[in-house]
């Protein structure tokens, strides 16, 4: 049937991927057909829409496979500024007076001393024409991050963590970060948290600064405090989480996978983790700020956390309970 839903005369060669399996599953579809299965099935079956179908089918037996390409997506109707010249020559006039104010402050400015309302989205296009012409800088500019940051490159031992992963047996995918907390004498400290995802099992421990070479220091930590085998971490793209922490996780074969920029959400558990913390432990410390007593302080909250404390994403058992339970089935 594929071979015979062909047009003749036809340089298939130029034409993409795209749209050879656009004819295959056009192919496929009237063979289901052909064979009794209803249409409704048959569209199931190749995963695609009637209409799309029949679009496809026209465009196939008018132009032949280049008919099956994939076109231009630009709506015929696109939008077009809804502003005036002279508001657009007034955004640049207060700009340029001020060039370090964003949308919303230049929207007030409009609002208060001009009488123009606006949306702070309408002004926030008008300034990304006027940067794009050229006739002010960014923001950014003036704090001196003139250049565009970088995507990293996974071209050694971590791994771009993709959306639909999650572990099946404690110890995989832990969930790993940091947490500035300040002591009541003004004291900063950076407090790491790793919390197992099946578990609920958490470790943390205090720190005066967040670098990789801490970070290396706190993944012992881990591995020395968990009940079970550390195989994958998870973590947000910080570069307290590269360089020696990432040679250090590929010499203990731990798995390391890196989050999506600005996406704290799949990271929920150790967040959820460093709130605890901050909220029934930091709020009520009031021993010695320094870093030894700290520490001691919060390993016995950490052990008391693990195996005494009910927890509610576990039925109130403990984590200990549970492992014990994950053990034991």
């Amino acid at each position: 049937m594929y071979q015979s839903y062909h047009i003749q005369k036809i340089d298939d060669s130029s034409c993409s991927e795209t749209a050879k399996l656009r004819l295959k599953k056009i192919a496929i579809y009237l063979d289901l057909i052909f064979e009794g299965c209803s249409k409704e099935a048959a569209l199931r079956a190749v995963g695609v829409s009637r209409a799309t179908v029949y679009r496809w089918r026209k465009n196939y037996s008018e132009s032949g496979l280049r008919g099956l390409e994939a076109g231009d997506r630009t709506p015929h109707n696109t939008r077009s500024p809804i502003w005036e010249d002279k508001l657009l020559q007034l955004v640049l006039k207060i700009r340029c007076e001020n060039p370090t104010w964003g949308k919303d402050k230049i929207t007030a400015i409009l609002r208060r001393d001009y009488g123009i309302t606006s949306s702070v989205s309408t002004i926030g296009r008008i300034l990304t024409i006027l940067v794009k012409r050229g006739l002010v800088e960014p923001v950014r500019f003036y704090y001196g991050h003139v250049g565009i940051r970088k995507k990293r490159v996974f071209d050694s031992h971590a791994q771009r963590w993709k959306y639909g992963m999650k572990p099946d047996q404690p110890g995989q995918f832990i969930q790993v970060d940091h947490a500035t907390r300040k002591l009541p004498d003004g004291t900063i400290v950076k407090s790491f948290k790793a919390v197992d995802q099946i578990t609920k099992w958490s470790e943390e421990q205090a720190y005066g600064s967040a670098t990789a070479i801490i970070a290396r220091d706190f993944l012992r930590h881990m591995q020395l405090k968990f009940p079970f085998k550390i195989k994958s971490i998870m973590v947000d793209g910080g570069s307290e989480f590269m360089a020696d922490f990432e040679d250090a996780c590929k010499k203990n074969g731990v798995g390391l996978y890196v989050l999506p920029p600005r996406s704290p959400k799949y990271n929920g558990c150790v967040e959820r983790g460093n709130s605890t913390t901050k909220y029934e432990f930091y709020v009520f410390y009031d021993g010695p700020t320094d870093l030894a007593c700290l520490r001691t302080k919060l390993q016995g909250f950490i052990h008391r956390y693990n195996t005494y404390r009910p927890h509610q994403a576990l039925q109130y058992q403990t984590p200990l309970e549970y492992y014990r339970h994950w053990e034991a089935s």
